[in-house]
């Protein structure tokens, strides 16, 4: 596996745009890919649509024809996988895959197994069951694999069905970790607020992230609980643990054994790039990393995902400012409630980066108005 950081990368996930762009700043060649093959994922290597028919989602069969194993790349996977983590043992096969362990994967995503082992590692979780409680007030009906809240509903007005679990709601804040792995520690990227949005019949839609800090105790608490769990399950590469922050008190919701989307916010201060550091992390331990995030920059950064409020066509020749990322593609027909681009801010403290994304929100959303509705808008693929 040592030739893996000179060979060709392959990125395959929802949205493969990221992690492509930061495989180019570590000297990767790279192809992508994805569920929407947009115009970035295509300026950072060749991009390839393999989503399942009218929805974001991947196709296995698409996935899979699209791999060549002796080209013998690298594999980079992010979101995706999380219901059919059976494919991470297929994609094996192709390349040199630096991913986590199919079955880390299981565990971390079987709700009452997860929420054992958390709980066993020090940290705090709200109730989690597979049944309907008796009384559904206060509790949120969740799908096993789910990502991106799009799956997460209150309980009280759900339908049960296969897959379904059930977790007490907590207050708080909706917050998450960004953090590195090497199989025996835990390096903390930063703090992210989370910002979730009604979208469509979607109350707890996942629409974007800023950089944020917590207290010192709490820090202390999740990085030597991130340490265990590091240790206990072999977890490396980037990866991402969810929390609801009430003042010093932290419920841990979950874990996402992946690159999440909030690993952008970080990747222009390390050298390299991140996904450089990911693909490092499968090889042997990365110490030097620990200097690496002592000197980056102290810059606040934040972005949002944009919903179509209405079902759009993409025109010719749209100038988009150097701020938008994920862009559409010319002709793309976006469904209302599909995401059609996101808009990234920073500033030298938390209250700039806000004031300057609120700006280029307002932006982009108002070149979005003259873009026309399709008669019958598929999916945003």
């Amino acid at each position: 596996m040592s030739h893996a950081l000179g060979s060709p990368l392959v990125v395959i996930a929802i949205s493969g745009r990221a992690l492509a762009q930061s495989a180019r700043r570590g000297g990767f060649s790279v192809r992508v890919l994805d569920a929407f093959a947009d115009r970035d994922s295509q300026d950072a290597g060749p991009a390839q649509c393999i989503a399942r028919h009218n929805a974001i989602a991947l196709d296995s069969e698409r996935m899979f024809a699209a791999l060549d194993a002796r080209a013998e790349p690298v594999i980079v996977v992010g979101s995706g996988f999380e219901r059919s983590p059976q494919w991470l043992d297929r994609l094996a096969g192709y390349g040199t895959l630096c991913a986590n362990d199919a079955d880390i994967v299981r565990v971390l995503k079987e709700p009452l197994l997860a929420a054992a082992l958390l709980g066993a590692l020090g940290f705090e979780v709200p109730r989690t069951q597979l049944t309907p409680p008796e009384d559904p007030q206060g509790w949120l009906q969740k799908e096993i694999g789910g990502a991106g809240g799009v799956h997460i509903r209150p309980a009280a007005h759900a339908v049960h069905r296969a897959r379904h679990y059930y977790q007490q709601s907590v207050h708080g804040r909706p917050y998450s970790v960004t953090f590195l792995a090497d199989g025996e520690r835990a390096y903390l990227m930063g703090f992210n607020e989370q910002t979730c949005l009604v979208v469509g019949d979607m109350p707890y839609c996942y629409a974007g992230a800023a950089t944020g800090s917590v207290a010192s105790g709490v820090e202390r608490d999740l990085q030597a609980g991130l340490d265990r769990l590091v240790r206990v399950t072999g977890l490396r590469g980037l990866n991402g643990l969810d929390f609801m922050l009430d003042g010093e008190r932290c419920w841990v919701i979950e874990v996402n054994p992946r690159p999440t989307a909030t690993f952008e916010l970080y990747d222009e201060d390390i050298a390299r790039g991140l996904v450089y550091w990911h693909v490092r992390s499968f090889l042997f331990p990365v110490p030097e990393l620990e200097e690496l995030l002592r000197k980056r920059s102290a810059a606040a950064r934040a972005y949002r995902i944009l919903f179509a409020e209405r079902a759009l066509r993409v025109p010719e020749g749209v100038q988009y400012p150097a701020w938008c990322k994920d862009l559409p593609n010319a002709g793309t027909a976006i469904p209302a409630g599909a995401p059609v681009l996101s808009v990234f801010a920073r500033g030298r403290t938390h209250e700039a980066a806000q004031s300057q994304l609120t700006q280029r929100i307002a932006e982009a959303n108002a070149l979005l108005v003259g873009w026309t509705s399709p008669a019958a808008a598929g999916c945003a693929i």
